[in-house]
């Protein structure tokens, strides 16, 4: 009877000792990680921007250093010789260049990242273009560039990018003489933020210059928002529009064009079914446009493929300014936050909604609510006085470009999805747990 009260004794006892364990060790902690954005570098003589949501916005330079994030004094951040990171619980940044009375340029600051695609750019003699590779993190980069043109695919380049460093590359480089060039970055190891920015010249004579914004994977379905219409700018005049194309499988792909405007959606004429060559960077010219000041484009393909749209003309306030812009593919979102630049430029929505919010953060801090209607598409004209602006369309899909003009030129950029936070769960353990008991 001794035996076996003492038996169930040490098996209370046991089970007893068990749940205190593991009482110790339910407690956990919710850590919220957000990845934080990157914006590039100045290259040569130019002047230009980082703008923040507002001077609260903690960033710092990407060098040696490894500096903290700390808040500045302006949420307008002069671009430097060396990349800046920001804070990804924050609007996302736009960054605005220039070459005054030369080119006007326009991107916006992103996440890293471990793969890019790139359709823009040239390699020819009149490419000043180039690379910004930036490495943000501790460890050594090295990444594949994969190339393209309009003679099929080039030799591809391996890349070593120094940690908490920026480097640049020009375009001629990567495969001299070639006019239609198409990039697809990927990381071999560590993470990397890549900025491609086309400026052009012909002997003395400047051809302007943007950045190329990354375009999305490829994929038969693509929407490209915000390129420049006949009245975007008064005075201008268009020397071409072409949409550049490729297709990186093995079969070729047909392809539909639709052109979207806020007067309505229509298939140009001989545009409605192209054969699009696997394998090789083809153009194609846009021909008649729809009477707005901008408009976007949807390609249907048979096959997975990535498009851009490049615009020439006369632009400026005077029209005198020879351009170029470049207006990528924009991936879906229902919501975002952008920090916006000091000067009036146009906002592109393109949506199936019936109609989008818009909360509009003024210089004084007070905040607006308009409502504006979306019929396959509309422009928003976005004064100079807003700091931040919401865009949401309580969750149906939507694709946005952001347009700017002034007496530098015109300048386009599509709007990535924002950062997206990520929780993760960590176990809290009490130490007492793995110290023997001194006494």
């Amino acid at each position: 009877m001794k035996t076996r009260t003492l038996i169930l004794v040490i098996f209370f006892g046991l089970m007893a000792s068990t749940n205190a364990l593991k009482g110790d060790q339910e407690p956990r902690v919710h850590v919220e990680s957000v990845s934080t954005f990157i914006c590039p570098a100045k290259n040569g003589p130019t002047t230009g921007a980082i703008y923040l949501a507002n001077k609260g916005v903690k960033s710092a330079l990407v060098d040696q250093k490894n500096r903290a994030l700390k808040k500045g004094k302006n949420r307008v951040v002069p671009l430097a010789e060396k990349a800046r990171v920001v804070t990804g619980r924050a609007p996302t940044p736009l960054v605005v260049s220039a070459k005054p009375g030369i080119w006007l340029g326009l991107t916006q600051c992103s996440a890293s990242a471990g793969e890019f695609w790139f359709v823009g750019g040239a390699s020819d003699v009149t490419s000043l273009g180039y690379f910004q590779f930036i490495n943000e993190n501790l460890g050594k980069a090295i990444i594949d560039v994969e190339m393209w043109s309009e003679d099929g695919q080039e030799s591809s380049r391996i890349l070593t990018i120094p940690a908490r460093s920026a480097k640049n590359y020009s375009l001629t480089t990567f495969m001299p003489g070639k006019k239609l060039t198409v990039f697809h970055i990927v990381s071999r190891s560590g993470l990397i933020k890549a900025a491609l920015f086309d400026e052009r010249r012909k002997g003395l004579k400047t051809l302007g210059g943007d950045y190329v914004a990354p375009s999305i994977t490829p994929s038969k379905s693509i929407v490209i928002p915000g390129i420049p219409g006949n009245k975007l700018v008064e005075k201008s005049t268009f020397a071409s529009q072409k949409l550049r194309l490729f297709v990186p499988g093995e079969s070729d792909a047909i392809i539909q064009v639709t052109y979207i405007s806020p007067s309505g959606v229509f298939a140009p004429v001989g545009l409605d079914s192209l054969r699009i060559p696997s394998q090789r960077v083809v153009e194609v010219d846009l021909g008649s446009l729809p009477e707005s000041r901008l408009f976007s484009i949807k390609v249907n393909s048979s096959e997975a493929a990535v498009a851009a749209v490049m615009t020439r003309g006369n632009f400026g306030t005077s029209g005198a300014i020879t351009e170029l812009a470049w207006a990528s593919s924009a991936d879906q979102s229902s919501e975002e936050s952008i920090s916006l630049p000091e000067q009036a430029g146009w906002l592109s929505i393109v949506s199936d909604a019936p109609q989008v919010t818009l909360i509009a953060t003024s210089v004084d801090g007070k905040k607006s609510t308009k409502t504006v209607k979306v019929d396959s598409m509309a422009i928003w004209k976005v004064s100079k006085s807003i700091r931040q602006l919401r865009i949401s369309t309580g969750g149906a899909p939507m694709h946005l470009g952001f347009t700017l003009g002034n007496n530098s030129g015109i300048a386009v950029t599509s709007i990535a999805p924002a950062l997206a936070s990520a929780l993760t769960t960590l176990p809290v353990v009490d130490s007492r747990l793995f110290i023997p008991n001194a006494s």
